[in-house]
């Protein structure tokens, strides 16, 4: 296992495991996605593997604001208990602003080419808060799963590119993209008195 990442929903674990399939193919089966049940789970989550495993870890979580100075006030806290947590090149933080959907409503062509559907005006108004209610509304109802695979399908080349280049995707692949290059899996300093055997895989 090179990397966790921890997302704050099922939806979210979904998006990102397909993102990742995409982008790196056999490579993503290297790094372990898992679903929070909620905000303060997934940094509750993320700080018990990267302390307790010392296993590189990435959050991404909604700002659940679009507020900048609320948004680094919440960047600031997690930094600071990441960083008492392990050396800096062993985590990452994202907070998308408001949610991760946002970024399915950068360009409305984007979207409409991944949903199939018509966007309305209605549905931008909808986006502008509550986004993760709102494209939800556009995505077909699925047997298994919560529609984020078919969404990641698809996106032309061109929609995939841009969506992994926004602010929230784009620090995400390249942390994983250091995981996966390293020739080792990259350790944190292992304190003294932990145990490596004490924590299963």
């Amino acid at each position: 296992m090179r990397a966790y990442v921890v997302a704050e929903n099922e939806f979210d674990k979904e998006l990102v495991e397909s993102l990742l399939a995409r982008r790196f193919g056999k490579g993503a089966r290297e790094i372990l996605v898992r679903a929070a049940s909620g905000k303060q789970d997934a940094w509750s989550s993320a700080l018990s593997l990267l302390s307790g495993r010392m296993i590189p870890t990435a959050l991404i979580v909604d700002a659940d604001t679009i507020d900048h100075d609320l948004t680094e006030e919440q960047r600031t806290d997690l930094e600071y208990l990441f960083g008492t947590s392990a050396p800096r090149h062993m985590w990452l933080i994202v907070l998308a602003q408001p949610e991760v959907e946002a970024v399915f409503f950068s360009e409305r062509a984007l979207l409409e080419r991944a949903t199939g559907k018509k966007v309305s005006e209605l549905d931008i108004a909808r986006a502008a808060l509550g986004p993760r209610a709102a494209l939800q509304k556009l995505l077909p109802r699925t047997k298994s799963g919560h529609g984020a695979k078919q969404l990641v399908k698809k996106l032309s080349e061109s929609d995939f590119e841009k969506l992994l280049s926004s602010e929230v995707f784009r620090p995400l692949i390249e942390f994983v993209q250091r995981q996966l290059s390293a020739k080792e899996p990259p350790r944190g300093i292992q304190r003294s008195w932990e145990d490596p055997r004490t924590f299963s895989s």
